[in-house]
């Protein structure tokens, strides 16, 4: 079950438009890493190609990437120099 959402993290997603400028369709393209492309729906309008091209890259899983951690909010205060004393 990882696997299977580790390899859906790694896909992308794009829109191809096809056909001459006047009678364009577009469809919404399935990358997956090995370069490998699959066509989610094809025939429709810019908009609705958009439309679901920005759901598929939204259900996408988020958990497999890797963040940095947090930054403090404030910086820690230097501490007070002590006095040296000296003894002869």
């Amino acid at each position: 079950m990882k696997a299977a959402r580790e390899r859906e993290a790694m896909v992308a997603y794009f829109i191809r438009g096809v056909g001459s400028r006047e009678e364009r369709s577009w469809a919404v393209i399935k990358l997956f890493p090995d370069d490998r492309e699959e066509v989610v729906q094809d025939g429709m309008t810019l908009f609705e190609a958009e439309i679901l091209c920005a759901m598929k890259i939204d259900g996408l899983p988020r958990g497999a990437a890797v963040s940095a951690p947090e930054l403090p909010l404030e910086e820690p205060r230097p501490k007070r120099p002590r006095q040296l004393s000296l003894k002869f």
